[in-house]
């Protein structure tokens, strides 16, 4: 999922829980339960690209021995 519908959908879901909020006798829950979509949110986008920096680090290491290899012959 892209990082926009990521964010998309932890804006409709908080959206939900703040108005499920409003209508509650305890909404702490609920807020807490907002904020936890949002933090998740953002360690998604976070881990997301140092997820792609080592594929790529990796995808040079390869390209490297390969490369080295091929100068054996």
């Amino acid at each position: 999922m892209t990082g926009f519908g990521k964010f998309l959908v932890a804006t409709i879901v908080s959206f939900f829980l703040m108005i499920g909020a409003l209508g509650s006798d305890h909404p702490t829950f609920l807020i807490a339960l907002a904020l936890l979509v949002w933090i998740i949110f953002a360690w998604s986008i976070g881990s997301g690209s140092s997820k792609r920096n080592r594929e790529r680090e990796e995808q040079i290491k390869l390209f490297n021995s390969f490369i080295k290899s091929k100068d054996k012959f």
